[in-house]
């Protein structure tokens, strides 16, 4: 078959003006020429459809394409039906790639013969930069087997390249939903097909995060239908795994669905349950129906695994008021600024209160207490400076650990202070 380009790049746009321009520069911008970017405005309200017509005007292997707003699903799969490319990627709109991106995946896809290409994914934007390091143990491997349980831990669309023939072939699209859709999408074409996989050390996707003056990517937000879809997605992730055992190249069939309730359960509280002063008791509640659903089909063995997930929060407690009257954290600070109190709510060790002077003027939270503090630790701050998004959480390692847990108070908040200097 005949292609006209070597990649096709699918970037779903939906009020993407803040950092579309970025993202389609970048593309413009890869070592490798002969690649078509297909920007789908899904239904925009902002200037993102000027923004793609004034590229697509200056460079012809920009394709603009409009749909009413149908979500990202929608949008990727749109694009996948322009796609004129041998082999096929997504960006989102706010990502990007290393300047070699393209070229490293095209020529490694080609070198092997493989029918799909795995690259390191590095985080970015707020918190700092980050390569994902379950996904550098693998890319650097020539042939990747479909049932490498590591492949359970990246299901990010972003940093994969598909070959278009077999998207086709095979009718891989993505299911509607707003959350792990891209696992859905991952695991039906590697249970469906059986491709052979390659990995590529070379090439990097760079995923944004964004702080939280900037707003919430869906990935940072903890809102009751995200969070049923996600449940929705990770059943058909469970079922495609199932229904592929009878190929029998599988070899440990158990041990697989195991792990993608471990990844289930992981997900659930690092995406969700740690974000939990953001949502609603509603939302809360279903978190824990989800995470006790995929714990009552867990082994012993993976129940004891999931203990190093919550080594940092406890047992999770999927009450705001619970949290509130046993925070394991106290925070003590007179006059907490806005910049201060932002970046507390955005802590991955969300099992805290907030001891003030003045409670009136701060947020209605259920753990801001003038009561005297309740916490395992108490913890003095000025209330002025933000706070690293990993402060509280290694203060709730020190602290329960069997070494530095006797130390006094300040000396912990003093260790995580130091640590965090280390690791910047």
């Amino acid at each position: 078959m005949d292609y006209k380009y070597k990649i096709s790049v699918i970037v779903p746009c939906y009020n993407s003006e803040k950092f579309l321009k970025e993202t389609l520069d970048n593309l413009l911008g890869q070592t490798l020429r002969e690649i078509q970017i297909i920007a789908v405005n899904d239904g925009s309200k902002d200037s993102t459809a000027d923004i793609i017509a004034e590229y697509a005007a200056k460079d012809s292997r920009i394709l603009s394409v409009y749909q009413e707003n149908a979500g990202v699903s929608a949008a990727r799969n749109n694009g996948i039906e322009h796609a004129e490319g041998k082999y096929t990627m997504f960006l989102d709109s706010d990502d990007l790639f290393s300047e070699n991106t393209l070229e490293s995946m095209y020529n490694s896809l080609e070198e092997t013969g493989a029918d799909m290409g795995i690259c390191r994914i590095m985080r970015f934007g707020y918190g700092g930069n980050e390569f994902n390091p379950i996904v550098d143990t693998f890319v650097k491997e020539k042939e990747i087997d479909c049932y490498d349980k590591r492949l359970l831990w990246n299901f990010l669309v972003s940093n994969k390249c598909y070959k278009t023939e077999l998207l086709h072939k095979h009718s891989i699209r993505f299911t509607p939903l707003r959350y792990s859709e891209d696992g859905v999408f991952m695991m039906q074409f590697i249970c469906g097909i059986h491709p052979k996989i390659t990995g590529v050390y070379d090439a990097v996707m760079k995923y944004r995060r964004l702080s939280p003056d900037q707003g919430y990517s869906v990935s940072q937000r903890i809102e009751y239908e995200l969070v049923e879809h996600f449940s929705r997605s990770h059943e058909l992730i469970y079922k495609a795994a199932k229904d592929s055992f009878g190929s029998g190249k599988c070899a440990d069939t158990e041990g697989y669905l195991q792990e993608i309730l471990l990844k289930k359960y992981t997900a659930l509280i690092n995406e969700f349950y740690r974000s939990l002063w953001r949502g609603d008791d509603e939302t809360l509640e279903l978190i824990g129906k989800v995470a006790a659903d995929a714990k009552s089909r867990m082994s012993d063995e993976t129940k004891k695994k999931c203990s190093n997930v919550i080594k940092d929060i406890g047992e999770p407690v999927f009450t705001k008021k619970g949290i509130a009257e046993n925070p394991y954290i106290s925070i003590v600070a007179k006059k907490p600024s806005e910049e201060f109190i932002s970046s507390l709510y955005a802590q991955t060790m969300p099992v805290f209160e907030l001891v003030t002077k003045d409670k009136n003027t701060l947020p209605d939270y259920e753990n801001i207490s003038t009561a005297s503090p309740k916490g395992k630790i108490t913890v003095k701050l000025s209330g002025k400076a933000p706070l690293d998004m990993r402060f509280l959480k290694i203060v709730s390692l020190l602290k329960r650990s069997p070494k530095f847990g006797i130390f006094p108070d300040f000396l912990i908040k003093l260790g995580a202070t130091i640590l965090l200097k280390i690791k910047k």
